[in-house]
């Protein structure tokens, strides 16, 4: 795991099991519902104003195409409200928001991350809009170039852009989950000793088996409880709930 450096508060929470279980969201079933991030692989309409019409980058006379307007407009989009972004040239970014401690930053991908990268000539700033199967896509546009286009990077890249620039790192605007939990799906168990299936989608929660790494279950429900989300499934003729980011998609 890359290193992050983190602004984090520890916070203790223990919450009784059947009360947690009771408090959970149920994300979906059958069917996939909008939980925290979507990606983008599409370029946004024109009359999208988080790109274009209200959008600093449009108002200065710098709008797309140009990967700081897109960046910046992707985070507005994604947030809701208009990011603290460094509203110079790409190669400034990383260090504006480093010096200025305004968000979270580091070295690993996370989805609706800003990449950013320099050269000698000058910068480039790209969104993570998908991790997956060890590949990172981002979304970028480019000054006076392509008004949005997507690039891939292996997760364990050291420089994960194109040749030729330095990789300074990733900013994190906030923390994003993935609407990407496959309901009615395949998932393998990652850790190397297990993950429990447990009676309700709560840590406190019985503990009716340990599914051994590897192990192959399908979910047909997902929740959020407690800050994890949890997936339904049945394993050893038992029914109950694992923790779904300890598992990864079965192709």
């Amino acid at each position: 795991m890359l290193l992050k450096f983190r602004k984090r508060a520890v916070i203790a929470l223990v919450v009784l099991s059947l009360i947690c279980a009771s408090l959970c969201v149920t994300i979906g079933v059958y069917e996939r519902r909008e939980v925290d991030f979507e990606p983008r692989f599409t370029e946004p309409d024109t009359d999208n104003a988080f790109y274009y019409g209200d959008n600093v980058f449009n108002e200065s006379g710098f709008g797309i195409p140009n990967c700081t307007a897109y960046a910046w407009g992707r985070v507005y989009e994604l947030l809701g409200e208009k990011p603290h972004l460094c509203t110079g040239n790409a190669e400034s970014w990383f260090e504006y928001n480093k010096v200025n401690g305004i968000y979270d930053y580091g070295l690993e991908p996370e989805l609706g991350a800003v990449a950013c990268f320099k050269n000698s000539s000058g910068g480039h700033v790209a969104v993570v809009e998908d991790i997956d199967n060890g590949v990172i896509t981002f979304s970028n546009s480019a000054y006076l170039g392509r008004e949005f286009y997507l690039t891939t990077a292996s997760v364990d890249s050291l420089n994960p852009g194109q040749e030729g620039w330095s990789f300074q790192g990733y900013i994190y605007p906030a923390s994003f989950t993935s609407k990407k939990l496959f309901i009615n799906s395949n998932r393998r168990v990652s850790p190397l000793d297990g993950l429990n299936l447990r009676l309700h989608p709560s840590v406190g929660s019985e503990v009716l088996d340990t599914m051994p790494e590897k192990s192959e279950v399908f979910v047909t429900e997902v929740s959020r409880c407690g800050g994890y989300f949890w997936g339904k499934t049945t394993f050893g003729g038992k029914t109950g709930y694992c923790v779904i980011e300890y598992t990864e998609s079965v192709f």
